[in-house]
């Protein structure tokens, strides 16, 4: 049936003209007194909605519910009312993903919501805020409407995406075929719909398509394509989805104004570019990210034709404030011993859970830069003097430590990006050698270090791994494992002899013939994608386990020496081993020394209150992410606390701790008369006898 209906200024009673109308399949525009008409089906079309234009906000809500008492004679009218602010540029979105609130205790409550959006409201007042999908954990009708009320106890417009965990309730109860979107839109509205401000439009896409029946699934594409057609070809386009975007997807969209692209989903942070679109995923806002990133939000600034963008991570309420002086010296338990700063160096981006690596006199640090100017790459310094010697910029970030050619001599480094790139260097210059893109490109989730051994590089992650001539770049072979790097995991490979040990998370310890890539042997195990890198420590390979559990194992075979749950936490986070010790770090926060032969706990220590939350899922809590790290008799150890631990090896007593001001994400470079330190902030510091 037809219905027809107006679009107007309230206070005036003008129509508006050219508004786009629509009932979630179809488009039509209204007329110069802003009347338009529209064929619905009460049967399948479940709302009518407007796309608010700029300089005017909705007086109710955008969209009305279409139900089977609308007649063709009824009038279905959108009263909207002046808002200048939407029509002026600069302007400044705050994009917030997977908050996944719950009803219950031990989760993200409508309370903590409230209290984060407020506390970013605060910090960075944004004109608007836009959630990414999964607002709720099931989907429920109460976790839905609490998300609702927390998101109206702030006065900023907060525009939301449905996301598939927004539909899980009815999913896992319903029958295939359905759509399971019923909860989300009786609270919130349609799951997909977009906006004008400041001159831009805004495209609220969902991509899980299984939430969708196959009809729906049609009308949402049939929209979807229908709402970018209608945007005049000087309109910068926006892009809302909730999982990460195949490249085809990208590649159809380059045929309009796409600018930028922003999702979650997977909890993570990743930023790269497809052409002139920019791609940026975000962590939750939340609770601490599974690659660790801090819990926080993505502010933008829209300004005339660019586009500014930071990552800003929420500060716990309880968090200290960190000492801003930078300690000159490190005391020492031994006589007339004391380690001083020989220099810092503030670098030009973030360097998160990468450990400096220190060749020859190049000191090599990884950059992540969350602004996307162009900061991303590895960072050189001359490793005596901290002074700056190259900077080569990388496609994205780099989110583990670079590979050093076993020989100096040979002046090679490999780096790999978070989207599958392998970059080699030279090492004195940082010119590139060559370039080649891991299969999967640039959808890969690329967490682990490159490791080179003889002549051959060594790289990958869960989805695959793949072997390159160090010299040349050639592919020697690649070995697909699951199919894709779902769960970002920084745990690298090792090399043992004629065998590459990989960690897949969700599957187990498997060794790779470092001749062709076949699978030598395997040891099915629950790891999980928050443990570190397994540790090589003579015939044996040392690895978390399953939850709680240490595991030592003979490299050569898998067979395992012994698999016990030793630990208080569910994992360990951070691993060294040393003579018959095994040291660990955990996400909560403590440094625990075990016996290698019979697992039995020597010591422990703990760290204090976090500064950032950065654990996946937790948030004011203590935790350890880098992994301990021996120098001479003593064990360092890096927390979330934003102090370094210098304790005694042999009883775990604490010798002394300085305040860096940043959390100590990785683990320090040892060197032979003291050690190289970098912070989440990025400072980078060398301490010397």
């Amino acid at each position: 049936m037809q219905i027809r209906g107006r679009v107007f200024e309230e206070s005036s009673g003008h129509g508006l003209g050219g508004v786009l109308v629509s009932n979630g399949e179809h488009i039509v525009q209204t007329d110069v007194e802003g009347w338009y008409t529209l064929q619905v089906d009460t049967e399948v079309h479940r709302f009518v909605f407007i796309t608010v234009p700029d300089r005017f906000q909705a007086c109710e809500e955008f969209f009305q519910p279409i139900h089977s008492r609308i007649t063709s004679q009824e009038d279905v009218h959108f009263r909207l009312k002046s808002a200048p602010r939407r029509a002026i540029r600069p302007f400044s979105l705050a994009q917030i993903t997977d908050t996944h609130v719950v009803m219950d205790a031990g989760g993200v409550l409508k309370d903590v919501l409230a209290q984060d959006l407020q506390q970013l409201v605060q910090e960075s007042s944004p004109d608007f805020i836009i959630a990414t999908g999964d607002l709720t954990n099931r989907g429920k009708l109460a976790e839905l409407k609490a998300y609702r009320e927390a998101i109206q106890s702030i006065g900023v417009p907060v525009f939301s995406l449905f996301g598939g965990h927004d539909g899980n309730e009815e999913r896992h109860a319903g029958e295939a075929g359905n759509s399971f979107t019923r909860n989300f839109e009786q609270i919130l509205g349609p799951t997909y719909y977009s906006l004008d401000w400041g001159g831009w439009h805004f495209v609220l896409y969902p991509t899980e398509d299984h939430f969708f029946s196959p009809a729906d699934r049609e009308r949402k594409e049939r929209w979807f394509w229908s709402d970018l057609d209608l945007q005049p070809a000087n309109r910068g386009i926006v892009i809302i989805i909730h999982t990460p975007p195949r490249t085809a997807f990208l590649e159809r969209l380059s045929q309009y104004n796409v600018r930028l692209m922003l999702y979650g989903h997977w909890h993570s942070s990743k930023v790269y570019s497809h052409g002139k679109i920019v791609v940026a995923a975000t962590p939750s806002l939340c609770f601490g990210g599974i690659d660790t990133t801090p819990r926080g939000y993505r502010l933008m600034e829209f300004r005339e034709d660019e586009i500014q963008t930071e990552l800003i991570a929420l500060q716990p309420a309880n968090a200290s404030s960190p000492s801003e002086e930078t300690p000159s010296e490190i005391p020492s338990d031994r006589a007339n011993e004391v380690l001083k700063l020989r220099w810092e160096h503030q670098l030009p981006a973030g360097s998160h859970r990468a450990s400096p690596v220190c060749a020859g006199d190049q000191l090599l640090l990884s950059l992540q830069d969350t602004t996307y100017r162009g900061l991303d790459g590895v960072y050189c310094l001359h490793a005596r003097s901290g002074e700056f010697r190259w900077h080569t910029v990388t496609d994205s970030s780099v989110r583990n430590s670079i590979a050093v050619t076993p020989k100096v001599d040979q002046g090679q480094c490999v780096a790999v990006s978070i989207t599958g790139r392998v970059s080699a260097m030279e090492l004195t210059s940082g010119q590139i050698l060559w370039q080649v893109d891991l299969p999967g490109y640039p959808e890969r989730w690329i967490y682990t270090s490159p490791v080179v051994a003889d002549d051959t590089v060594y790289v990958g992650a869960k989805a695959g791994y793949a072997a390159y001539n160090l010299e040349t770049g050639e592919r020697r072979w690649y070995t697909a494992i699951e199919g894709n790097d779902s769960w970002s995991c920084y745990a690298s490979p090792k090399v043992y002899g004629d065998l590459l040990i990989v960690l897949v998370q969700r599957r187990g310890l498997l060794a790779l013939s470092r001749r062709d890539g076949a699978i030598a042997w395997e040891q099915k195990l629950a790891v999980e994608y928050q443990y570190p890198s397994p540790v090589v420590s003579g015939d044996m390979l040392i690895s978390g386990g399953d939850a709680k559990s240490l595991i030592v194992l003979q490299a050569q075979s898998g067979e395992i020496v012994w698999h016990r749950p030793v630990l208080s936490a569910r994992y360990v986070s951070g691993l060294a081993v040393h003579g018959k010790r095994i040291y660990v770090t955990t996400p909560d926060g403590e440094a625990k020394c075990y016996d290698v032969h019979s697992g039995q706990l020597c010591w422990q220590f703990q760290t204090g209150e976090d500064l950032l939350d950065m654990a996946p899922y937790r948030r004011g809590i203590r935790s350890i992410l880098a992994a301990p790290t021996i120098f001479r008799d003593h064990l360092l150890v890096g927390g979330c606390d934003g102090l370094l631990y210098v304790l005694d090896a042999e009883s775990g007593e604490c010798q002394s701790s300085v305040s860096l001001g940043s959390p100590v994400t990785s683990a320090p470079c040892i060197v032979e008369d003291g050690f190289y330190v970098v912070m989440y902030a990025g400072r980078a510091f060398y301490f010397g006898y």
